[in-house]
């Protein structure tokens, strides 16, 4: 790490010094940052190419040496090129919107609202009919590739995304629905992320906000009621106040959620004996939440800006109770009838997070830095009683206390290089947790668990632009030393350390009017804490559930193709996955009347191919987007002595309509359906989706808002699986209150967007807690 640091400070001291290179950013007439344009030196004498490099997400570019042979010149799709024969560094370069263009789109209403600008796919949001979708959760949902299941996002093919807001992580989904659609300029997801990104990121989605121009205090209120056979309340407000070059901001979000879930449940464990468990049950959620966040950004001027946040939170009710019955056969033969009622009950610590960052300009160098702290804990006391027909009952009660402690530091230079932009950096994080669990009637060991994980990482990517596409070359290395302690000793054979290289590659162009990008990475998923941990809990007296300390992280090597031609958007990626984390039951008694379920890696190389295909036209008043997509893996999995195969592919289709109508009224009706098919060792027997309408009007010039909204209004968001391994087989099918009607209520006064540019650090490991 020394020499790591030394090295740091060698290159930034080497190329600070470095003369006659130009550095500066790109703003629209708004003051909009212009991200992902191409910035080029050209020959004076006969506009040869001499080197180029493309803009970064907030607009700041660095190229050179920049001398009188040359000329500069940058152009952007949907702006005018700007030629500049001279400039002195820092500059700042105001580049016009091309009114021809801009009537093009007006008269034919086709211009791609989804585009290729730089590793990401672009949809423009602002002055769009996103722009009047409601919240930043409704947009995500209208957006090729996006699709979100239950509570969470997914990007096809990829998985759950991490998702930044201004370069800020979010580890709050529900800042999702904070974000008004209006306050949104632009959404950009990234298929296949680059080195300076975690190595457990397998996709990335950057909402960029619109800059708000002005000084003075402006405010945001949302206040949302749902009502399904439950009612839920959110209630939010957010502040902004500005002045000069100085920025503080702030909110307050309480929500009071109630939910229920039916499901029931086939068991089959096949040992000397078989059992076959029939169980069906429901319960109930309940939780009221309150938290709110402050922070500040100043800018000392155009090259030097820091700044600081504060989030606070607490969870003040969280309770879960859950009645089922089983009937239990052995051989075919009646053995038992369970009946169990149980509660959990949850005291969560306050949340602490805490970020600071610093973003400065030293001549061709740009440093960005990123400190956070986190800290958050809660413990659960769990109470199970348990009515047999035909063997003795039993009261179990148990407790549960987990507390996380993280540290992470992330410095980031970027600096011109041989006619391109060099990146590079490092990022270290410390985690700490400590997890004990106690069970008083000792039908499983109490056990008290402590977890220290130390992750150095260290990275260098290199850009840069030729006539005939633009190259990315990439490595990110991580260094994990992972310490397990049981009782307050040190596990040895339980503790780990693990080198990888993390290799990206990536070429785009344009051919004609078809945007292309082929990119090629390496990734790694590693298992989450309470995964690795080796407390045993308590399901029934049938069923215990423990982590496994000895999991190894997922490899994954993936290989994507990505194209737009005018409003229609395309990937193919292919990936080889080592070591995959997979759910599993495992028999403890030879008979089965005990199964542990916990996680284990498989140790065969699984590919898999996933392909999607989306438009997005635009026609009249009428805004559809239709996106379809396939994905397919190659897993074969023990299955009762036999070999299971689990290749079936899951197809997927989403259709959402936009109506923007006279009165300032917006109609919307959107609909997903997933096929049957495998993922993992898991099979979903039956298709599922959704389909939501709602209505939006605004008044006083959009300061206030109402929205009325049906989600799933035919009540088929159902989910019905089975999943195999070994000697132990599952099917479940659930059914969730997720048919509910919606009103929403917006206004705002003046409300500005903070300007706060901490983009954080340690993201993974707090992903993980």
């Amino acid at each position: 790490m020394r020499k790591l640091v030394t090295l740091l400070v060698l290159l930034f001291n080497t190329f600070i010094i470095k003369a006659q290179s130009i550095s500066g950013s790109l703003i629209d007439e708004s003051g909009n940052p212009i991200s992902f344009a191409n910035v080029v030196l050209l020959n004076r004498c006969d506009s040869s190419f001499v080197q180029g490099t493309i803009s970064d997400e907030n607009g700041n570019f660095s190229i050179g040496p920049f001398t009188d042979e040359n000329i500069l010149r940058v152009s952007c799709l949907g702006f005018l090129p700007i030629t500049k024969a001279h400039t002195n560094s820092p500059v700042t370069i105001v580049m016009q919107e091309d009114i021809n263009l801009l009537s093009e789109v007006v008269v034919n209403g086709n211009l791609p609202v989804t585009r290729m600008k730089g590793d990401a796919m672009v949809t423009n949001v602002e002055n769009s009919v996103l722009s009047k979708a409601g919240s930043a959760n409704d947009v995500l949902t209208k957006i090729p590739g996006i699709t979100k299941k239950q509570d969470a996002f997914e990007v096809f093919g990829k998985g759950t995304p991490l998702i930044y807001i201004n370069g800020r992580k979010l580890h709050d989904l529900s800042e999702i629905e904070r974000l008004n659609s209006n306050e949104i300029k632009n959404v950009q997801v990234i298929r296949n992320p680059g080195s300076r990104y975690d190595a457990t990121v397998k996709a990335v989605v950057r909402i960029q906000t619109v800059k708000r121009q002005g000084d003075g205090f402006g405010f945001n209120l949302r206040s949302s009621y749902y009502q399904s056979k439950n009612t839920d309340l959110i209630e939010q407000a957010n502040f902004n106040y500005r002045h000069n070059n100085l920025d503080i901001f702030g909110s307050i979000y309480y929500n009071q959620m109630e939910s229920w879930q039916d499901f029931s449940m086939k068991l089959e464990e096949r040992g000397t004996k078989v059992w076959n468990h029939d169980m069906k049950s429901n319960g109930e959620f309940y939780s009221k939440m309150l938290n709110g966040n402050v922070g500040f950004n100043y800018q000392l001027n155009d090259n030097h800006t820091f700044g600081m946040k504060y989030k606070a939170g607490k969870t003040l009710k969280e309770e879960n109770p859950l009645s089922k019955e089983t009937n239990i056969n052995v051989d075919n033969i009646f053995y038992d009838n369970i009946k169990v009622n149980s509660c959990d009950y949850y005291n969560y610590e306050p949340d602490h997070e805490l970020n600071a960052y610093y973003n400065g300009q030293f001549g061709d160098v740009n440093l960005d830095f990123n400190a956070d702290y986190l800290q958050n804990g809660k413990r659960s006391n769990s109470v199970f009683q348990e009515t047999s027909q035909t063997s003795e009952s039993r009261d179990v009660h148990s407790a549960n206390h987990v507390k996380n402690r993280l540290v992470a530091g992330k410095l980031t230079l970027s600096l011109p290089l041989g006619g391109g932009t060099f990146v590079v950096g490092s990022e270290v994080t410390y985690t700490h947790r400590n997890d004990d669990y106690l069970n008083e009637e000792n039908y499983v060991p109490s056990s008290f668990s402590k977890i220290e994980e130390l992750n150095a990482a260290g990275y260098a990517e290199y850009n840069r632009s030729f006539p005939w596409g633009d190259w990315s070359l990439g490595l990110r290395y991580e260094h994990v030393k992972f310490d397990y302690y049981e009782d307050g000793k040190h596990v040895d054979e339980q503790s780990r350390t693990f080198d990888n290289f993390f290799p990206n590659i990536s070429f785009s162009t344009q051919l004609g009017k078809v945007q292309a990008q082929l990119s090629y990475t390496a990734k790694t998923q590693r298992p989450t804490y309470s995964e690795l941990s080796n407390n045993v809990f308590y399901s029934d007296r049938f069923t215990l559930q423990k982590g496994n300390p000895t999991l190894r992280p997922t490899i994954i090597h993936d290989l994507t193709l990505s194209a737009a031609w005018r409003f229609l958007q395309m990937s193919l990626s292919y990936s080889q996955t080592k070591d995959w984390i997979l759910n599993w039951g495992e028999l403890v008694n030879e008979d089965a009347s005990l199964t542990m379920l916990s996680q284990r890696n498989w140790d065969k190389s699984v590919p898999m191919f996933a392909t999607f295909l989306s438009a997005t036209p635009k026609i009249g008043c009428w805004s559809p987007m239709l996106g379809i997509g396939m994905q397919k893996q190659w897993l074969v999995v023990d299955y009762f002595k036999e070999s299971k195969n689990l290749d079936n592919p899951i197809f997927t289709a989403s259709f959402n309509n936009t109506w923007e109508l006279p009165l300032d009224i917006m109609v919307s009706l959107d609909s997903y359906i997933q096929s049957p098919g495998a993922t993992q060792n898991i099979y979903f027997e039956k298709p599922n989706g959704y389909v939501n309408v709602s209505l939006r009007k605004s008044f006083l010039n959009d300061a206030l808002s109402v929205e009325l909204r049906g989600n799933d209004i035919f009540n088929t968001n159902k989910i019905s699986y089975s999943m195999y391994s070994g000697d132990y087989y599952l099917y479940q099918k659930s059914v969730w209150d997720r048919q509910e009607f919606v009103v929403t209520v917006r206004y705002k006064l003046n409300a500005a967007k903070s300007k706060y540019k901490g983009t954080g650090a340690g993201d993974s490991q707090k992903s993980r807690m």
